[in-house]
């Protein structure tokens, strides 16, 4: 990816849980904000999906706020690719459920963006360029020490799969998407220069299964930001949307699979288990309250009596909803957090780490992945070395030789990143990345 704030020429490989470790404002939330807002392309506009990049109150755009100065002068396109494992099916907004042809895809979308003093923000973005492709050489490619287990999850392509679900191409100066045709949907021919949104956000549908899938799986990326108004609010009694990326609806997602399990319990028992290293709780249930038509979360914690969420701290907030998330039907895919270790002592990062650890492992039917940022030495000592990335800022240069601030993403040395045909990838060491969180120093000195 290149082009978005200050990531130029960044190509990540990730594993199942990835701890991504550095100094602020180095560019460890610009890798995060740039997947989010891949995932916002897949079912938003592209102004929609820059004002919910962090979005402020107001809601305003700023270009400038995330867009490198070489894509707003129009010297570069952004762009943005992602490789992907797909769910083995999809739902279109009808309710038909469809399977795609191939389970792992590339794809890839580049973004221009102009001047346009008539419009508000003064810059007009337009597709420059859109693919989907599928890959077969899944074994190279996924390099992770769990690579193999997932061969289930990546099955081979059916007899009668697309080489190319979607490509891009110029012909009498006028750029198109090509949708080519797969089951029932016909060959597509789209303008990409009128385009306002990606060409997968708009024909995603039971046509084009494999399309749909991936536009499910981007869309399913989460980026959490937990609030305690969110994780305190009792539920709807007929709230049936997942838990949010704020921390909204756990009491009716504990509920909901509370009931389909014909009321035994379990689940609250598992989110138990699995806070119970971290919080002394003795009982977890959610209420309901036929007056109100509402659902509240409520918990024993220690010899304290049972109280409602709303009068719970925030720490325990914090660990009951990625339990939650983890005990969830609902959940899969990837979820990103920024500094989990925020509000938390010391003594319970390890704790913290297992939680956040458990998260990232394969359900029954689907994957699932978690990428962290900290700037915690404790967070950081309790990972595994292949599972960290260091931020490191680096000097790159545009076209026309300007000096501009990026940033590298390095796996420490020894690592699965920096083998198998990967020798040429800058490492540094674990010792350098302690001795950084320890005693900071100018990014750009490590390694």
């Amino acid at each position: 990816m290149t082009g978005f704030k200050n990531l130029v020429d960044v190509a990540v490989d990730f594993g199942p849980f990835t701890c991504i470790a550095g100094p602020n404002a180095v560019g460890k939330s610009n890798l995060l904000n740039a997947i989010e807002f891949l995932s916002l392309l897949s079912c938003s506009s592209f102004h929609d999906a820059c004002v919910q990049v962090r979005p402020t109150s107001q809601r305003q755009l700023d270009m400038c706020a995330l867009l490198s100065a070489d894509v707003l002068e129009s010297r570069e396109n952004l762009r943005l690719g992602a490789e992907m494992i797909l769910p083995p099916w999809a739902e279109d907004e009808f309710g038909q459920t469809v399977a795609p042809s191939c389970r792992y895809v590339r794809y890839e979308v580049e973004i221009a963006v102009r001047r346009d003093g008539t419009i508000p923000g003064g810059f007009r973005l337009r597709l420059a360029g859109e693919r989907l492709h599928p890959l077969d050489d899944w074994e190279a490619r996924l390099r992770f020490p769990q690579a193999q287990s997932y061969a289930r999850f990546i099955a081979s392509r059916l007899e009668d799969s697309c080489d190319c679900y979607m490509d891009y191409e110029a012909s009498h100066g006028e750029g198109m998407v090509v949708v080519h045709r797969e089951a029932n949907g016909r060959t597509r021919h789209v303008r990409a220069g009128g385009a306002q949104r990606t060409v997968l956000s708009a024909v995603a549908n039971a046509d084009y299964p494999t399309i749909l899938a991936a536009r499910t799986e981007m869309a399913s990326w989460r980026f959490l930001a937990l609030e305690p108004t969110a994780m305190r609010t009792p539920d709807d009694l007929m709230e049936r949307r997942p838990i949010s990326a704020t921390g909204a609806h756990v009491p009716a997602t504990l509920y909901r699979q509370d009931l389909s399990a014909g009321q035994d319990g379990a689940v609250f028992a598992r989110v138990c288990d699995t806070v119970r290293a971290l919080v002394d709780i003795r009982s977890l249930r959610v209420e309901e309250d036929s007056v109100r038509q509402a659902l509240e979360l409520r918990a024993q914690i220690g010899d304290n009596p049972e109280l409602p969420a709303r009068a719970l701290s925030d720490g325990t907030l914090r660990f009951l909803t990625l339990a939650a998330i983890g005990a969830s039907a609902d959940y899969y895919g990837m979820l990103c957090l920024e500094e989990p270790e925020n509000g938390i002592h010391p003594a319970k990062i390890n704790n913290l780490y297992c939680l956040l650890h458990e998260l990232s492992k394969p359900s029954v039917d689907s994957l699932r992945q978690v990428i962290v940022n900290t700037h915690s030495p404790y967070l950081f000592q309790c990972t595994d070395a292949a599972e960290v990335l260091f931020a490191v800022g680096r000097q790159a240069r545009n076209d026309d030789g300007e000096a501009l601030q990026s940033v590298d993403f390095r796996p420490l040395a020894g690592t699965w990143r920096t083998q198998g045909g990967n020798d040429g990838v800058r490492s540094v060491p674990r010792s350098a990345v302690v001795d950084y969180l320890k005693r900071p120093q100018p990014a750009a000195e490590v390694g």
